[in-house]
Order: structure tokens, then sequence, then C-alpha cells
């Protein structure tokens, strides 16, 4: 008896394990489907677009699935209430982007009787914080929420609103939640830009520093992914150091500073991101040093100092123009809460560049080399631009909003 019940107990434990394999098998499968259904997702939002708006997606890092907003409608009829849910007031990018919205952008579209008004609250990077408040502005009857920069942290806040039949638009960034439509120039195109312009001034070789943004943030992080992509070309280039400027001039020269008085080395170039390339010149010239070969962005203070020193070389990447790409986010808010059905998670384009002749046509020749406001592209997500991303498009205004210091190149 105690051998056959021996037997049952070894033939039970066998088929025990043989279930466990199915199950894990069973679950593999699941998950693949689940993964190719990820990737047909993807495929489908892409095939959306015009091949010629596809091309902007190479080396992408958002989301590129169908997006759910595609046959939403909205609670009310119009004018709708926004919810910026602003991460962070402190530097030259986010008053630029501010002042587009409040003073450019809602006053238009509530004299168009599409907007009421924008409430808009400051989280001061802390993550807990914007996601508390997010979910006040939703709570206090917002019908969209807008967001900036922000990072994967916010998306179980992006799902509450979503829930709750309120749409997110992050602009300048993405989150990877699917309750977001995410509009943003190509980050990692704009890192490699940058990156293999100053890797081919350096003649290939020598050290380099970079001065990255907010580190976890997405639009920080997109951009270092480029950066690095574009330097594994260049095995002679050494990066001796990466420094956090935070997107602030006052904070990108402090910590640049701190880095030169400790790395008596030549410096051979700079990548960096804007908004704070006027502090990094700064910090170089303050330590004595001559300016390397260097990447600048919008501000103006750098375009300036360029024009005043065209020796220098350097190049203007506007990989985010704060007044373009808060314009082209109201567009879509708008777009969306009229039920014109985006097809795809994330809205994107190239960078613009701009060379010393572009430069010179727009800042004048008295301009101040202190100058934190920004050039802004001529065109960046002009409302002929955005049709090819809605099913049913039609621009809101019936015509593009200006961007104030728009540049001559687009």
């Amino acid at each position: 008896m105690k051998e056959l019940t021996l037997l049952k107990r070894t033939q039970l434990a066998l088929l025990a394990v043989l279930a466990a394999l199915v199950l894990a098998v069973a679950g593999c499968a699941g998950s693949n489907g689940a993964e190719s259904g990820t990737q047909k997702s993807s495929q489908q939002g892409l095939k959306s677009l015009p091949s010629d708006i596809r091309a902007a997606y190479t080396d992408f890092d958002g989301p590129t699935g169908s997006s759910p907003f595609v046959n939403f409608k909205p609670k009310q009829s119009p004018p709708w209430t926004i919810g910026y849910a602003s991460s962070y007031a402190g530097n030259t990018w986010r008053s630029g982007s501010l002042n587009q919205l409040q003073k450019v952008l809602v006053p238009a579209y509530k004299k168009a009787g599409l907007v009421d008004k924008m409430i808009v609250t400051q989280s001061n990077l802390n993550d807990s914080t914007q996601i508390q408040q997010i979910h006040q502005l939703v709570n206090q009857g917002a019908d969209i929420i807008l967001l900036c920069c922000s990072s994967t942290a916010i998306n179980p806040a992006v799902n509450y609103a979503q829930a709750r039949g309120v749409p997110v638009v992050t602009f300048s960034g993405f989150t990877s939640a699917e309750g977001s439509v995410n509009v943003y120039g190509n980050y990692v195109q704009g890192g490699a830009a940058m990156a293999d312009f100053v890797a081919k001034q350096m003649g290939g070789k020598g050290n380099m520093l970079y001065v990255n943004g907010i580190p976890g943030a997405a639009s920080s992080d997109s951009v270092d992914r480029g950066v690095k992509a574009a330097l594994k070309k260049y095995p002679n280039i050494k990066l001796v150091g990466t420094v956090a400027g935070q997107w602030t001039d006052q904070i990108a020269k402090t910590e640049v500073l701190k880095f030169l008085s400790t790395h008596p080395e030549h410096i051979d170039g700079i990548v960096t991101q804007s908004a704070q390339e006027i502090g990094v010149m700064q910090a170089v010239l303050e330590s004595g040093r001559k300016l390397p070969p260097m990447t600048i962005g919008g501000e103006k203070g750098a375009a300036c100092y360029w024009t005043k020193h065209p020796e220098w070389k350097t190049r203007l990447f506007n990989v985010w123009p704060p007044g373009s790409e808060a314009t082209g986010a109201m567009s879509i808010m708008v777009r969306i809460l009229q039920g014109q059905g985006p097809k795809i998670q994330s809205i994107t384009r190239k960078l613009t560049e701009y060379g010393i002749d572009d430069i010179r046509k727009i800042v004048p020749s008295g301009c101040d080399v202190n100058d934190a406001t920004w050039i802004e592209p001529k065109e960046w997500f002009s409302e002929k631009y955005l049709d090819n991303f809605f099913l049913r498009p039609k621009a809101p205004l019936g015509k593009d909003v200006a961007v104030p210091d728009s540049g001559s190149t687009g």
C-alpha cells in the first residue's frame, strides 16, 4: 500500500509539473501575443501618416501606437477649460511657453469661443506634487490636461484622467501612458545632430563635455540617447564629463564652472541642451578659456555673441522652441476636444538648424549677449502640418497663430 501511495504521489507531482509547464508556455504565448499587438498598433499608427511625415519618426523614442482618442467626444460643448499642470517655471524656456499660452493663445481661442480659461499649477519638479495637482485639475472639471517635459512617473495620473474621460496632451516630451497625446520634435535626432556637429568640428578626436538638462525628464533623456548614439561613431572622442544644467542658465553656469575648476585638461568641444547655453558660454569665458566648438539652442544671447564672434565654431539647433511647441499643443488640445480624431499617440517633426547667415537675418546688430528670450522658427507645428495627424482635420481658428519673435527660417 505504501508503495502504491508513493507512486500516486509521484504521478500527481509529475502532473503538477506538466500543468505548470503548460501554463508557462501559455503565458509566454500570451506575452508574445500582447507584444505583437503592441507592435501592430505601433505600425498602424505610423502607417496612418503620409510617407513624407513618417521620415520624421526615424530613431523616434516616443509611443507611436494608434491614439485611443480617435473617436473621442467631450463631456460638454465649448468653451472648454484647460488644466495646465506645469512642473517647473524657473527658466527661459518655461517662461517663453507660458507667455505664449497666457498672453497669445488663450485670448485667441477664448475670442473664438473655444476656450473658457486655463488653470495653471506649478509642482517645482516634484512628481508627487504634480500627480496630486493633475488629480485636482480633473476633479475641478478641466476638460483636458496639458503637461510639459514629463517623465513616466506621471503615467498613473494620466491613467486617472483617461479613466474619467479627460485626455492629456504632453508637449516637449512624452509619457508612455496610453491616455496622452504627445507633441514634440524628434529630440533623439536633435541630440545626434548636435553631437555629430561638434564631433566633426573637433576633427573626430579630443575631450568633450556634455551639459544635459534635467535627468529623468523625458525630453532631456531623449536628447541623451541621440548624443550617445552619435558619439559611438567617434571612438577617439572622450566624454570627460556630463553636467546637469537643469535647463537653467544660472545653474548651468555654476555647474560648468565647478567642472572646469576640477578638470584642468583641455576641453575640445561642448554639447549642451537648451535653455542654458548662455550660462555654459559664460562659464567657459569666465574660467579664462577660449570657447571650443559648441552647440547653442534658441536663446538670443548666445546667438548674439556668435554674430559678434563669427570665428566661433558653433551652430544653432532649435530643437524645442517654446512658443512654437506651446502653439502646437494648444491646437492639438482643441482639435481633440472638437472630435477631429488623432491618428497616433505622438506627433513629431524634424529639428531646425541655423547657420551664421540665418542668425544675422534674425538678430539685430545692437543685440544683447545676455538676452535670454528665444528665437522662434518661422514654421513649426503649423496647422497645415498638424492636419496630417487627424482623421477629420480642421484648423480650430482657421489659420496659424503667430509666435512673437519668429525667425526667418522654418
